[in-house]
């Protein structure tokens, strides 16, 4: 049976496609050469799609907030924040949650040793994506940020 014309592809194919598998060697591996390569995208993408500065905030906010105490409940309870955020910005939102979600789940892959550091790695890459995000629409000078 043919798909159906409005049947999405599962993964290989698309703009997004490995979102996932890039986000997970970039945090379990500590591949700071592939961060700083998919911030840059991925930070553009967040601005051409129209995800609202206070959206991000939240968000980083929590993230900040993580650094300055590590607690592993608090940084679960963030994928329903991100559902939230997906649901009310659109795919600016989703893509946000495409790429911290499966950072998330990395992080909780380790052993409890070694989740803090990878949390420092997720940390790296929001900020990152955080900062071309904001070149982005103060170049393009589409909003005050």
């Amino acid at each position: 049976m043919p798909p159906r014309p409005d049947a999405r592809p599962k993964s290989p194919g698309g703009p997004r496609a490995g979102i996932e598998t890039d986000v997970r060697r970039i945090v379990a591996e500590e591949n700071y050469e592939l961060l700083v390569e998919r911030a840059e995208v991925w930070g553009g993408q967040l601005a051409e799609n129209n995800l609202r500065m206070a959206q991000i905030r939240r968000v980083f906010g929590e993230v900040k907030r993580l650094q300055m105490r590590w607690e592993p409940s608090r940084l679960r309870m963030l994928r329903p924040r991100l559902a939230y955020v997906a649901a009310r910005a659109g795919q600016g939102g989703q893509l946000l949650r495409e790429i911290l979600t499966p950072a998330i789940d990395t992080v909780f892959q380790a052993p409890a040793g070694d989740q803090a550091r990878r949390f420092k790695v997720l940390a790296d890459l929001f900020e990152a994506m955080l900062a071309h995000y904001t070149q982005r629409e103060r170049g393009e000078g589409r909003r005050e940020v």
